[in-house]
């Protein structure tokens, strides 16, 4: 017991002077770094206070700077014009643009493009014109104007004459491309086809291309499909044969009522020769009938609904009839075209249209007399030659005008 208390007071007394003698290295230490600072300032001379410097102040002042005024044009909302729907039987037409005054500057299009902007009636090239009839051999390819309802006999009969000429127009057009077809296949190497193509071609009836085609073994083979065109321009051929003769028995009956009813009322005619209904616009010779054709400048077989009258260009082209202009500008195919109203023929709407003309010398709402000049003779549009095409329409549809004339 007493050895334990011993080490402990030994302990104590050493921590004690242990304390004590840090104590006073540290309070020596801090009297002697305050004596070397005193002595320092002692030493050092005082250094002169410098003046305080003005601080710089920029004043910059910038002018207001103002948003550009922007003024946008009012937003109009566009238009929509809701899409025609055609009927089951119409046929594919141009639309008919409307009459337009006659140019007074610059020239017609050249011929074979489209007329630029603002010139009345597109115009489709002849290279074009292949596309289009193959696509729809019934196409129009002269705009045409539209028609009146057919209420009275002689409509009635105008109607279904227009009904027969497109009908023909489209056979035409169908065995033309069918005969094409047929041609390419006999050139094919097929020894068979080659064998019945020259049995058939020396008139030996037993050889028969249509009794090789009930052969389940050729229908996929050209000889097949040379009997299937064959047999197919057969057909078309008696139908075309039977429309023709439908055709020329409209045509006669309505030739027999123009003769017998009177053309205009109450419009003047010109005096003519032979009791003719309307006088002549020129005394040119007749170079194109009035019927189905194929046409020289598109190269497809096209309805023709005039007469064309070869004249050197710049001939006067005269009014054959009183009325008032319809239609004056250029139209399509047509080119420069004059339509005048006459009034009315047999309960019709009797019109005569004029085109191909190289100057037009009325215009859309004029009154003309029957001998005045009307226009120039040219060969703008659709044409191979200097000319006037003649048209004579009862309630828009072409017919014939030689009766008329």
């Amino acid at each position: 017991m007493s050895e334990r208390w011993w080490r402990r007071a030994t302990l104590a007394t050493v921590a004690g002077a242990t304390l004590t003698a840090t104590s006073f290295c540290l309070n020596a230490g801090a009297a002697t770094a305050e004596a070397q600072s005193s002595s320092a300032q002692a030493t050092l001379p005082t250094l002169p206070a410098l003046p305080a410097l003005p601080s710089p102040s920029l004043t910059v002042s910038l002018p207001p700077v103002e948003p550009p005024k922007v003024t946008l044009p009012p937003i109009k909302p566009p238009t929509l014009k809701p899409t025609p729907v055609p009927s089951a039987t119409a046929s594919a037409r141009p639309a008919t643009p409307p009459a337009t005054v006659p140019p007074t500057s610059g020239k017609p299009p050249p011929v074979g493009f489209s007329a630029p902007p603002g010139i009345d009636g597109p115009m489709v090239s002849p290279g074009s014109a292949l596309a289009l009839i193959a696509g729809d051999p019934g196409a129009d390819l002269y705009p045409q104007p539209p028609v009146d309802a057919a209420v009275t006999p002689q409509a009635r009969r105008v109607a279904a004459l227009s009904d027969v000429q497109h009908r023909i127009q489209y056979l035409e057009n169908i065995l033309a491309r069918t005969r094409d077809d047929l041609t390419r296949v006999q050139r094919g190497p097929d020894p068979v086809l080659q064998l019945l193509t020259s049995l058939t071609a020396g008139g030996d009836a037993d050889a028969s291309l249509f009794a090789v085609a009930d052969s389940s073994e050729v229908v996929d083979t050209p000889t097949g499909r040379a009997v299937a065109l064959s047999g197919a321009i057969t057909s078309g051929q008696t139908e075309l044969v039977r429309r023709r003769t439908e055709e020329a028995r409209l045509r006669q009956e309505i030739s027999r009522r123009v003769r017998t009813v009177p053309a205009v009322a109450p419009a003047r005619t010109v005096a003519t020769v032979g009791g003719s209904r309307l006088g002549r616009p020129l005394s040119g010779r007749l170079t194109s009938r009035f019927g189905t054709r194929l046409d020289p400048y598109y190269h497809v077989w096209q309805l023709h609904p005039g007469v064309d009258l070869a004249a050197p260009i710049g001939t006067p082209i005269l009014a054959v009839a009183d009325g008032r202009v319809s239609r004056a500008g250029w139209y399509g195919g047509y080119g420069n075209y004059t339509c005048i109203d006459h009034g009315r023929a047999d309960g019709q709407r009797l019109s005569t249209c004029y085109g191909h003309q190289s100057k037009l010398m009325v215009s859309p709402g004029q009154r003309v007399r029957a001998g005045q000049v009307i226009g120039l003779v040219g060969s703008t549009g659709a044409s191979t030659g200097p000319h006037l095409h003649f048209e004579v329409r009862l309630g828009g549809r072409p017919v014939d005008p030689l009766p008329w004339i």
